[in-house]
């Protein structure tokens, strides 16, 4: 199936000669919803703007619907961008905003007034077509930017950090509208950029997470959060526990690490070459993680003081030191949050087949494993 966005070897450069993008290669489908997930400055907003054509590239090809986007303008593009700050016309009601689009393109005033009026049924605007930006709240600014970016039902709408400006309960609602404006929409892929994991996950088809101007994994999120192909990765989408350590014994689907808290045993990293005496990565996602007082007949199993809770409703972070001043941390819904006491002793225990072994840190050159578990 071909992409309705096809990008390759896409080199950006900025003034001295700052790489921002590093030969990206990727491709999203008509009806996706991808979302663009990295740290802030990782060039997430630059190949969106990129996209778009506000940026033009200064090296590799961009083709939108299979045709070379090479000096093709913005509005050519067949797309739609959603700013990050909305970018409403204070001196337009709401209907000329949702309308500007349209009448940019010529469209007959009779046809205008009927997708103005649709698009803003669907996104519970009808009834606010007079009113000024100055005269709305911020949720339904938002929406009457959406509504302006789709009305021209464009075959690529770019959504550039639409959730970064508001409160939480409106996050989630906006969330959930784009999802359903997704579902009920034909024919239009979504892009959207976020730094924030909670919406990367919640949100995508598939996803990609980019670090440093280039892209670390692309997958659907739940390959992502289980099979990440490195720390950075793993480390980004997700609550992780991470250990130093090295590979001292390979078996048939299985590898023994030795780490500050132990010898632990993980399934097999896919590079299977060579690896005894590899400095690796091995994680455990703090959900698969169970906790006793005993111990229980586990393939991994570490004995730890207690320390604190950190409570987020629906569930319990639980922080525990391991030997050697190691963190190691559990989650719990609250609704099973055993009666914990600080400093008593409890054994932590997870499946081989529940922790993964990584061998390489990130994409980008350089980048030491120790460096990137410990911060430094």
């Amino acid at each position: 199936m071909a992409g309705i966005v096809e990008i390759k070897r896409l080199v950006k450069r900025y003034k001295g000669n700052v790489l921002a993008l590093k030969g990206i290669d990727l491709e999203i489908y008509r009806d996706e919803f991808f979302v663009l997930m990295g740290p802030s400055g990782c060039g997430k907003s630059t190949l969106l703007k990129t996209i778009a054509g506000i940026l033009d590239y200064d090296d590799g090809e961009l083709y939108i619907n299979g045709k070379d986007m090479k000096n093709v303008p913005a509005y050519k593009r067949d797309i739609s961008l959603m700013l990050e700050n909305y970018a409403l016309f204070p001196h337009m009601n709401v209907f000329d905003n949702v309308a500007f689009g349209l009448r940019m393109l010529d469209k007959d005033e009779e046809e205008i007034k009927k997708d103005v009026m649709e698009t803003l049924a669907l996104l519970e605007l009808k009834g606010l077509e007079k009113r000024f930006p100055n005269e709305i709240s911020g949720g339904q600014r938002q929406r009457v930017a959406l509504a302006r970016a789709l009305v021209i039902r464009p075959s690529v709408l770019l959504l550039d950090e639409p959730l970064s400006h508001i409160d939480y309960r409106l996050q989630r609602r906006f969330a959930s509208l784009l999802k359903d404006i997704h579902r009920q929409i034909s024919g239009t892929a979504f892009i959207l950029t976020t730094h924030d994991q909670h919406h990367g996950l919640s949100l995508a088809d598939r996803m990609a997470i980019m670090n440093s101007g280039l892209i670390e994994q692309v997958g659907h999120p739940e390959e992502i959060y289980n099979e990440p192909h490195t720390l950075f990765s793993a480390r980004f989408v997700g609550e992780v526990n991470t250990f130093m350590g090295e590979i001292q014994e390979v078996g048939a689907d299985s590898v023994w690490v030795k780490t500050d808290i132990g010898y632990l045993k993980s399934r097999k990293p896919n590079a299977a070459d060579n690896l005894v005496g590899r400095r690796v990565g091995y994680i455990i996602r703090p959900e698969k993680i169970k906790i006793s007082k005993t111990g229980e007949n586990a393939e991994n199993s570490v004995k730890c003081i207690f320390e604190y809770l950190n409570y987020f409703g629906h569930y319990v972070e639980a922080i525990f030191r391991a030997p050697h001043n190691v963190r190691i941390k559990s989650t719990i819904p609250t609704y099973n949050l055993p009666n914990f006491k600080v400093e008593d002793e409890y054994w932590l225990s997870w499946s081989a087949n529940d922790a993964r072994t990584i061998i390489k840190p990130s994409v980008v050159e350089g980048v030491d494993i120790e460096d990137l578990i410990y911060g430094r």
